[in-house]
């Protein structure tokens, strides 16, 4: 039961993921977006024990790109060891119709702040504030994809029959994004606006949804849409739980059922 229910889980959040979009088209700041043919009925084998979101999100990346017949992965998760110092870590290596790709893998959840100066993307920030779209591009470009050419990465790549010079490097970007509650979506121009799932509001403004019911995900599970299938809270019982999420300086995702039985996706900010 525990094995099947693990199963059912992972294949509703494999699911989410699939709806979820590429944060832009062709090529952002300097990053080449690498486009992926996901297959919706698929066997996964994602391992039976807790995993981070990102570690969840990898394995269904990788699970559909063993699918593809034109794909032969190389490597994942290889880590750049060097006097037992880890630089870092190759996400994906891999053969796209004989072609050698070293892909980055990447899945986040943005709220765009206003508030923000600089440009469009300066505004898109984590849910905690403790991360950030431009901090990401900026790693990927000036870390992540630099290890790949770094004289250890290219030692480790010679044992396998490789030179890292022959990689192509791209990247697997997707998101899910929140605008502040009543914000039209007209105002976001440099990122894929379909990736724009929901809100987010303040504290101050949940009274505005009293009437309505509420239900907290656990993190794994902020990748699905919402459905019926869980156990709605009220909304004194929902303000009593996110007032300690909210004091814990924790912004947590939430979903909301009005009287009509619509569901909407959306972020409270202790911000």
């Amino acid at each position: 039961m525990l094995v099947s229910s693990h199963r059912r889980n992972n294949q509703a959040r494999y699911a989410g993921y699939l709806k979820s979009n590429v944060l832009w088209c062709g090529e952002m700041f300097g990053l080449s977006q690498y486009e992926i043919n996901f297959i919706n009925n698929i066997e996964l084998t994602v391992p039976n024990k807790k995993l981070r979101l990102g570690l969840l999100v990898e394995q269904f990346i990788f699970a559909s790109l063993r699918e593809n017949k034109n794909i032969e992965l190389l490597k994942t998760n290889l880590q750049i060891v060097q006097n037992k110092k880890t630089l870092g870590e190759l996400d994906c290596l891999l053969l796209d119709k004989g072609k050698p790709i070293h892909l980055e893998l990447v899945f986040k959840f943005y709220l765009y702040d206003p508030r923000i100066s600089g440009n469009e993307i300066d505004k898109w920030i984590g849910p905690n504030r403790n991360d950030s779209l431009k901090q990401k591009l900026t790693k990927l470009k000036s870390q992540q994809m630099p290890l790949l050419h770094h004289p250890k990465s290219n030692e480790i790549l010679n044992d396998f029959g490789y030179n890292s010079e022959v990689f192509v490097q791209k990247v697997h970007f997707k998101a899910q994004l929140f605008l502040p509650l009543g914000q039209s979506e007209q105002i976001i121009h440099e990122v894929n606006t379909a990736c724009i799932c929901g809100f987010y509001i303040t504290r101050q403004e949940l009274a505005l949804f009293k009437h309505n019911e509420f239900f907290l995900p656990g993190k794994l599970d902020w990748l699905n849409d919402p459905h019926s299938d869980v156990l709605w809270l009220s909304y004194s019982e929902y303000s009593e739980v996110i007032e300690m999420e909210l004091n814990k300086s924790k912004s947590p995702l939430c979903w909301m059922r009005d009287s009509k039985g619509k569901m909407t996706k959306f972020f409270v900010v202790f911000w």
